[in-house]
């Protein structure tokens, strides 16, 4: 078993630099722990994706708790939770200060200009790097074809990873298989924190689809609701955490933080996260005890098509929101040509892009 500060300092690294959502995270994830530490491999990576998408709340954790179990048993799911959110927690704390003081955070928007073309073209390199692996055959590839379309058009994401393993296992197994706060900090209130609690946990239960389809229900619990943030401080918040690596989840420090300070940060914080910890203690229990059946190991085969195809859809939509100006768009193509001809890691370019993005502005 590794120990634990062997096994925190690749989620470290990656909830420290980890821009670009999700995917940029998975990108980088799969760079420190199968590429350089050779943790796992692509396939045990796929695996936890899988899972990672059927559960509720932020998708990241959910990988990073697989990886950690898959290490370290529980004690390694625990470590990498922490410490892939741990960077992005602190940093979400001390913009949400300087928020409540000043306001406002003028420029700053600008600064993560340059982070963006770079983690575009880590995000369509991973695609193509992962690609290589899961994708073997004829079948592999229709598979990807199939799940690149729907995820180009929005469909639910659940559901694309659901049938995309489903139809692995027709092609597998069918006979037919030719047919397709700047206010005091300490201040507790036992009521406003259960509350805070409550709302945090039943929205990382409920809530399928990532970080981002949480922002809604948020919303309407802190500002129609209880109304202890205006429209505007929220989406605040939300574009604050935007600007963090991590997971967009994250947004619920700011809006705890809000609430009730330093004590409020931890329980929004935690509460969000805890209900796909705790989900995934069930399913990896169930997972180990049917993952040699041909059925599951087809549907997990063809999840790893979809997986590469989550990865190039989020990478070509990020082009249009990223490249569009020329230096960055050149930026970002220069960035993407060294990551596939190079071994350069791609926290170098996370740093380069923070250079670039203050050079052009």
């Amino acid at each position: 078993m590794l120990k634990i500060r062997e096994l925190a300092r690749p989620f470290l690294k990656v909830g420290a630099f980890g821009f670009g959502g999700g995917v940029g995270m998975l990108a980088m994830l799969r760079t420190e722990c199968v590429k350089k530490k050779k943790w796992l491999t692509d396939d045990e990576l796929s695996v936890g994706v899988a899972i990672g998408q059927m559960l509720p709340g932020p998708f990241v954790p959910n990988y990073c708790q697989y990886i950690g179990y898959h290490l370290n048993g529980y004690k390694g799911a625990i470590t990498a939770t922490v410490a892939l959110l741990l960077p992005s927690f602190i940093l979400m704390m001390v913009l949400s200060y300087l928020y409540l003081v000043f306001h406002t955070l003028p420029g700053i928007g600008q600064v993560f200009k340059g982070i963006g073309a770079v983690m575009t073209a880590i995000i369509l390199w991973a695609s193509y790097d992962m690609g290589k692996v899961l994708i073997k055959d004829i079948k592999g590839l229709i598979v990807f074809g199939l799940a690149l379309v729907l995820f180009i058009i929005k469909f639910d994401p659940v559901l694309t990873v659901l049938v995309c393993g489903g139809i692995k296992i027709i092609f597998d197994h069918c006979p037919s298989k030719k047919l397709l706060m700047a206010v005091p900090i300490f201040i507790f209130d036992l009521k406003k924190a259960l509350m805070l609690f409550w709302i945090f946990f039943k929205t990382g239960a409920i809530i399928f689809g990532g970080g981002y389809a949480a922002i809604p229900f948020i919303k309407n619990e802190v500002c129609n609701y209880q109304q202890w943030l205006t429209v505007r401080e929220f989406f605040d918040g939300v574009a604050l955490g935007q600007m963090t690596p991590g997971p967009v989840a994250i947004t619920a420090t700011f809006v705890g933080f809000k609430v009730m300070g330093l004590a409020g940060a931890f329980i929004a914080t935690i509460a969000i996260f805890l209900p796909s910890f705790l989900m995934f203690i069930i399913v990896i229990k169930i997972y180990k005890k049917i993952e040699n059946n041909r059925y599951v190991r087809s549907f997990i085969s063809g999840l790893k098509s979809a997986i590469v195809a989550i990865l190039l859809s989020t990478g070509i939509f990020f082009v249009f929101q990223n490249w569009v100006s020329i230096p960055y768009g050149v930026f970002g193509v220069v960035c993407l040509v060294i990551l596939i001809f190079t071994k350069v890691e791609p926290i170098f370019f996370v740093l380069a892009g923070v250079i670039f993005g203050l050079i052009v502005r």
